[in-house]
């Protein structure tokens, strides 16, 4: 009997590392859990290829240090190489897209030279398509609302369909970060909606947005759908929700940001900042309770500072309802869904 042929096993990009600087902090996995820690140093020997980075945990003495790879490390500093010498663009960039989309603009970024704007590519593409007859068309569904856009596409015989694909992608990409969605629905030339739906599901290239879009929306139970509809018509219409902010700014108000490192707390009287501190603190813990201690004994000291207070405002990274539910934020990570349902779904209400 022939034996059967083992699947390749798909490759996993080679990382680069050089974003990371000694005493940076990330969050690093131990025991199927993450981890605050800071980074020790990152080698370049080819022992340690796999694993180039040492991490000191948080809270815990020398003896825990470890070396890990990006497989074991949460951190915006660490990203896919390019592969290819002298090529520009993200990993994956056709040459079509790199040769439409990646604009130099005219005064170059001092911190990010390779800096080329979204919105200069977007501007030379549209322009370079400007005599397509067809476009892809799609609908970003949320509760309250929907995103709707339409671009025009170049026809799949051309040399520069594949930018056309690139593109939508990325808008898509950027629009669900702006707007939320629970499902996508796409009207177009069959084979870029296919290309679309593949990259908007498990396994895509945008896997990360629809794994993350049930949370972001409240409903984690629920998968995040893509459809392919056979008339423009099927797509709902544009419905936008705009959310009232107040701008008085007078009076005793006090002020929190919750990010990844530390807590960052303001107390302002009629515009005048009485106090402002960053206290650090341990995100991955898996009780709510010490993440509600912390921000509520950092938020006590401000409030010391002032006669009394007549308003408090915050932020989180996630997502947080008109009605100030944390439907969905990654200051949390270790802590369970059922326990995150009940104890921090409301904590800023409390």
């Amino acid at each position: 009997a022939k034996a059967k042929a083992k699947a390749k096993a798909k490759a996993k990009p080679e990382m680069d590392y050089s974003g990371l600087e000694k005493g940076m902090r990330v969050q690093a996995e131990a025991e199927g859990k993450y981890w605050a820690a800071e980074v020790v140093t990152v080698s370049t020997a080819k022992n340690k290829s796999k694993a180039p980075v040492k991490v000191h945990f948080v809270g815990y003495t020398n003896a825990s240090d470890e070396w890990v790879g990006a497989d074991r490390l949460r951190s915006k500093a660490i990203k896919p190489k390019t592969a290819g010498e002298g090529r520009t663009g993200p990993p994956g960039m056709p040459p079509a897209a790199r040769r439409l989309l990646l604009v130099k603009p005219k005064i170059e970024a001092p911190l990010d030279p390779g800096f080329r704007p979204l919105v200069l590519g977007k501007r030379s593409y549209l322009e370079a398509a400007k005599e397509c007859t067809e476009k892809v068309e799609w609908a970003l569904v949320r509760a309250d609302g929907c995103a709707r856009y339409s671009l025009p596409v170049f026809d799949e015989k051309s040399k520069d369909y594949r930018a056309s694909a690139y593109l939508a992608c990325i808008l898509i990409q950027e629009m669900i970060w702006q707007r939320s969605a629970s499902e996508l629905k796409l009207f177009g030339p069959a084979k870029i909606c296919k290309q679309i739906k593949a990259a908007y599901s498990v396994g895509g290239a945008y896997e990360f947005e629809a794994m993350s879009m049930p949370n972001v929306c409240g409903t984690p139970d629920k998968p995040f759908v893509v459809t392919i509809v056979e008339s423009a018509s099927d797509l709902p219409a544009a419905k936008d929700t705009p959310q009232v902010c107040g701008k008085d700014a007078n009076g005793c108000r006090l002020a929190f940001d919750l990010g990844k490192s530390d807590i960052k707390t303001v107390a302002v009287k009629d515009n005048e900042v009485l106090y402002s501190k960053e206290t650090e603190w341990d995100v991955t813990a898996e009780d709510p309770e010490y993440h509600y201690g912390a921000i509520m004994d950092a938020m006590k000291l401000a409030a010391a500072c002032l006669p009394k207070i007549e308003a408090i405002g915050g932020s989180a990274t996630g997502t947080i309802s008109p009605d100030n539910d944390a439907t969905w934020c990654d200051i949390f990570p270790n802590v369970k869904p059922d326990v995150y349902k009940e104890k921090v779904v409301g904590i800023f209400k409390r």
